[in-house]
């Protein structure tokens, strides 16, 4: 067993997220992304990897999230399930750094002990938000609405 300082590992990289991923957990089904958006930083595109479903869940912060032509502020301690949209914006609206856990895995995949790094499709990509082409809009609601 291996205990990862996921805040330490975010914090020493330039987009200040770490996945945790095949590499380190020995699996080709499951990973987590932790990440922080630092104040006044531009917008993230977060993107699963192809076949995967993600929950994300906020840690800190308030973050706006774009999908398609739905626009939602997700807080602490509120997590939303996305197998609908490709991407999402997401943008720190907060004056203070936000922090979120992105989690994902592929259903009905095998776990397979891997000899060499995955290729970088098989992690999640954070980058900055690109102009695209946004068609669909989703229906939110939160746990304690009708």
């Amino acid at each position: 067993m291996k205990i990862f300082k996921l805040p330490k590992l975010a914090d020493s990289a330039p987009d200040g997220s770490f996945c945790l991923g095949s590499p380190e957990l020995d699996s080709s089904s499951v990973y987590m992304l932790y990440s922080k958006l630092r104040h006044g930083e531009a917008p993230k595109k977060l993107s699963a990897p192809e076949g995967a479903e993600e929950i994300i869940f906020v840690i800190k912060g308030n973050i706006r999230v774009r999908c398609g032509k739905t626009d939602f502020i997700i807080g602490p301690g509120e997590a939303f399930h996305s197998r609908e949209c490709a991407a999402f914006h997401m943008e720190n609206i907060g004056s203070e750094d936000a922090v979120f856990i992105a989690a994902g895995g592929r259903g009905g995949v095998k776990a397979v002990k891997q000899t060499e790094k995955p290729s970088q499709e098989e992690a999640p990509e954070v980058k900055e938000a690109e102009t695209a082409e946004e068609e669909e809009e989703f229906f939110i609601t939160r746990e304690d609405e009708p």
